[in-house]
């Protein structure tokens, strides 16, 4: 024991007449322990640099090995070191763990996705599970284990496992459908999108773009350019885009048009095609260009007011250009926002 060993975070008042919720008025609400976990996250990441600062000589590398101890086996919890190490120990349930596990994992780039729910992700944790963390500094974690039990491997100690199965309640950990699948279409310029969002339409064009019909090559599309011919067009679910499109503002090209297998369902397409027209009235060119190559696309484009302007034979491929004028007499297109700040909501869809 040494004065390392009695440290104390309190997100909660000590106070045995408030009960165990907050402060003596019920359950905290999820934005609650979302925050509380944030608290504790930034505490716990200045807490283990200020350790590494003191330079004591139970703080090194462990990743290199001195001579004296090429016999000790690193998997073996309970043998005696040769250099005794500083351990956090940290003792919490499984959902407040669960919340700590999506900060690490996400390092510093966590989001609420919705304040009135879950995370679409979590970790699952026994109330008798072992989470092993190495830290390096700067918010920096190894995830060497998580959820273990080898405490109680033994057959006879199963009942002993508890807090950690579907049954236990944490299927419904998981959000409801209603708070994911709301659609939300925008307008981006394409080198202003998030990090999360540029990493998602990249992997959808590299998985369902033609090739044949694509204007312009993935590394031009995620390049710099002239702003108003680099442009992306988005619907989202939440944080996951559903669907996604270039548009060239100079051409009124929209290329690379890539709906999410599992949005096909709903009218992700739609809101896509419908968000590029409304945005061709904001640069004042009212007409939009598109190249289908299937009879489905075809139709669809069709039914959304393009008519076929020209249609060749390219790698075996038929490849129809379709082109859409606006209506001057549509108010609608004609409504003019700021790029930054437009949003349409979709929750219909």
């Amino acid at each position: 024991i040494d004065d390392h060993s009695c440290l104390n975070f309190e997100g909660f008042s000590d106070d045995p007449a408030h009960g165990w919720y907050q402060d003596g008025l019920g359950p905290e609400t999820r934005p609650q322990s979302e925050a509380r976990a944030d608290i504790f996250y930034l505490w716990l990441c200045e807490h283990l640099d200020n350790q590494l600062e003191s330079g004591d000589d139970d703080i090194f590398d462990a990743g290199v090995t001195l001579p004296c101890e090429e016999d000790e086996n690193e998997f073996d919890k309970v043998c005696l070191r040769k250099r005794k190490r500083r351990t956090a120990i940290l003792i919490g349930h499984g959902d407040f763990t669960n919340l700590l596990m999506t900060r690490i994992a996400a390092g510093f780039g966590h989001s609420v996705e919705n304040a009135s729910t879950t995370h679409r992700s979590a970790f699952v944790h026994y109330n008798t599970g072992i989470t092993e963390l190495e830290y390096f500094g700067k918010g920096r974690f190894l995830v060497m284990g998580t959820n273990q039990t080898p405490h109680l491997n033994n057959l006879n100690d199963m009942n002993l496992l508890s807090g950690g199965g579907l049954r236990d309640g944490w299927s419904y950990i998981m959000p409801p459908d209603k708070f994911i699948l709301e659609k939300e279409a925008s307008v981006a310029f394409t080198d202003e999108l998030e990090d999360h969002v540029r990493e998602q339409t990249c992997a959808m064009k590299t998985l369902y773009a033609s090739k044949g019909r694509s204007n312009r090559s993935l590394s031009e599309n995620a390049s710099i350019g002239d702003k108003f011919s680099d442009v992306t067009i988005l619907v989202k679910r939440g944080l996951q885009v559903a669907a996604c499109a270039s548009f060239d503002g100079k051409t009124g090209h929209l290329s690379d048009v890539v709906i999410r297998p599992s949005a096909k369902g709903g009218n992700a397409w739609k809101a896509l095609v419908e968000e590029a027209k409304m945005y061709t009235a904001k640069i004042q060119i009212n007409k939009l260009f598109v190249k289908a190559e299937t009879d489905e696309e075809k139709s669809f484009y069709e039914n959304n007011g393009f008519v076929v302007v020209d249609e060749q034979n390219h790698k075996e491929m038929n490849i129809i250009s379709m082109r859409w004028n606006a209506d001057p007499n549509n108010v609608i297109l004609h409504q003019v926002s700021d790029i930054s700040t437009k949003r349409h909501r979709l929750s219909h869809l």
